[in-house]
């Protein structure tokens, strides 16, 4: 369910969330990219898993402009995201891959006039670093499979109270919350810009078999019977699609 017409939230705290593990050769980028922004009203979250290759270094040098940042191990990408949401205050929440960087100066500052209260997402789109401008969206193939990029997404406090994302799966588990917004047809926005410049090269891209058996785990978890069968051998034949 799209809306347009509601008043923006004044100035909300956005929590942006990075989660590392020896991320030495980009995390300093990253950093700099939250701490440049021209919005002020910014928690910014660093979860480490217990680098061992510099990265908290960086991470110390800059400590005095985080909100909060802890390094110990966990048990995947997704249980770092979850440690972020538990301490996060934000109104809205950002989760910023630790070798992604946000598009320009501005861009929490443009985004934030979009965050109304009574939307549960806001997303826009990504540029890999070979240029590639990629869209998100929400829309019937969301069904198949995720269609909006973390780096671009937005996130309404009010979805985490009483869900976190399954830290089972380690690759595709945004899907899940993509995939619920669109079912119960909670409102979202589009914002036709570039949010953050992504490596084309991240784990589900590189790692397409899992991503693949993720997807069909999560989607059957919602869709079931025949629609369900439909949908998975519709995703079968795209995924070969795609290797071929």
């Amino acid at each position: 369910m799209k809306h347009n017409d509601s008043m923006p939230s004044p100035q909300p705290l956005v929590s942006v969330i990075t989660v590392v593990l020896n991320g030495v050769n980009h995390i300093e980028q990253t950093l700099s990219s939250v701490i440049n922004q021209t919005y002020k009203n910014i928690e910014y979250i660093v979860i480490d898993g217990g680098s061992s290759d510099g990265t908290q270094a960086v991470i110390k040098k800059h400590e005095n402009q985080l909100s909060f940042w802890m390094s110990e191990s966990d048990h995947g990408i997704y249980d770092a995201m979850n440690k972020g949401i538990t301490v996060a205050k934000g109104n809205w929440l950002f989760f910023l891959g630790s070798d992604d960087v946000l598009f320009t100066e501005n861009t929490i500052e443009d985004v934030a006039y979009f965050l109304k209260n009574d939307l549960s997402l806001v997303f826009g789109n990504i540029v890999y670093q070979d240029q590639r401008v990629i869209k998100s969206r929400l829309n019937l193939f969301t069904l198949l499979h995720n269609t909006v990029h973390h780096q671009s997404a937005f996130y309404n406090r009010n979805l985490f109270r009483t869900w976190r994302y399954d830290a089972s799966f380690k690759l595709i588990s945004d899907f899940e919350l993509n995939l619920k917004i669109y079912l119960h047809k909670l409102g979202y926005q589009h914002i036709d810009r570039i949010i953050c410049r992504c490596d084309h090269r991240g784990q589900s891209r590189t790692n397409q078999e899992l991503a693949y058996q993720e997807t069909n785990l999560i989607r059957n978890k919602y869709v079931s019977g025949m629609a369900g069968s439909i949908l998975t051998l519709l995703y079968s034949a795209k995924f070969a699609l795609r290797k071929g």
